[in-house]
């Protein structure tokens, strides 16, 4: 099996505690990656909003983005065939190597207000950006503003513009409803929603409504599915890889296609995962559920394929 995860923050825990993304005790490393069949994970540099919303949110980047950059190093030393992917050409070439991953960022405080900042990201290998953490920064409100009614600002919509010029993701995970319809109003290429689930299912204000929901449908955008315990059931201790079904066959039925789910784990910054789900190696009983309740075509498109036709998309 092939996995694409759209959202981890691995890289925090990497950083902080100096391990190896090879092999360590997180929730996600490449050994188990390559013993579920290959993977391509996102790996977001989660900026901390009430440290850095404002300033100093790039030279935290940085500290992140060298973690990065040095267990990519050190992995094809190891001899460890990961493909970093940048381009289309790079989504297209993915299945053909054991492992691969995309460089995002979780809260675009990181950007420091400056567009010149993004490009030179870009440059580095971000391919995406959720706009804003659950706070409000210089480009919208988060879902914790709610009740101002905020949106994107001016110079969150030149943000927006900006990312969709260079060939990057948006994703408005964490950002208010007003932001929301901002940016389905605004981008002109396919969003993701990197790690969300249904507000029907679960009241959570992180997770989607279906009105939302049929908006990305409509913008051939994708849901990322996560696994943090407080979005799937209303009492984190109950949840389970039945609640991830839950909500993966409520927003199959709604949107009447199998084109625009995902997996975004949010492995390694979840305090309550499923109880059945500890880790990237616990795809493997997950996919085998959801193989009980679906066609091989829609495993292949959720598990991996919807995620890789966006990136052609968009990169």
């Amino acid at each position: 099996m092939f996995i694409c995860d759209c959202h981890c923050d691995t890289l925090t825990e990497l950083y902080k505690k100096q391990i190896d993304l090879y092999e360590n005790k997180q929730h996600i490393d490449v050994k188990r990656q390559l013993e579920l069949g290959g993977m391509l994970q996102f790996y977001a540099m989660f900026v901390p909003t009430p440290e850095y919303r404002y300033g100093g949110g790039l030279r935290y980047t940085m500290l992140l983005l060298d973690t990065y950059l040095q267990q990519m190093r050190k992995l094809k030393e190891q001899g460890i065939d990961i493909l970093q992917v940048r381009t289309k050409e790079d989504a297209a070439d993915v299945l053909n190597h054991k492992c691969a991953s995309l460089l995002a960022i979780e809260e675009g405080g990181a950007i420091d207000g400056s567009l010149e900042a993004l490009r030179c990201l870009y440059e580095l290998g971000v391919r995406a950006m959720t706009l804003v953490w659950s706070n409000r920064n210089d480009i919208a409100d988060g879902v914790n503003e709610e009740g101002s009614g905020g949106g994107l600002t001016v110079f969150g919509r030149k943000v927006v513009a900006e990312m969709n010029k260079l060939g990057m993701l948006v994703d408005v995970s964490h950002i208010a409803p007003a932001g929301f319809w901002d940016v389905i109003e605004t981008s002109t290429k396919p969003i993701i929603a990197t790690h969300s689930d249904a507000k029907a299912l679960c009241a959570h204000p992180r997770n989607l409504d279906d009105k939302q929901i049929l908006a990305i449908n409509e913008n051939d955008g994708l849901i990322g599915i996560t696994f943090a315990g407080q979005f799937l059931e209303d009492d984190y201790n109950n949840a389970c890889i039945e609640s991830v079904y839950k909500h993966i066959d409520h927003m199959l039925n709604l949107m009447g296609n199998d084109d625009h789910l995902g997996f975004g784990s949010d492995f390694d910054g979840i305090s309550h995962p499923p109880y059945n789900i500890q880790g990237v190696q616990d795809y493997k009983p997950l996919i085998e559920y959801l193989a009980t309740k679906y066609s091989d075509s829609t495993i292949q498109k959720i598990t991996h394929q919807n995620v890789l036709k966006l990136l052609q998309k968009v990169l």
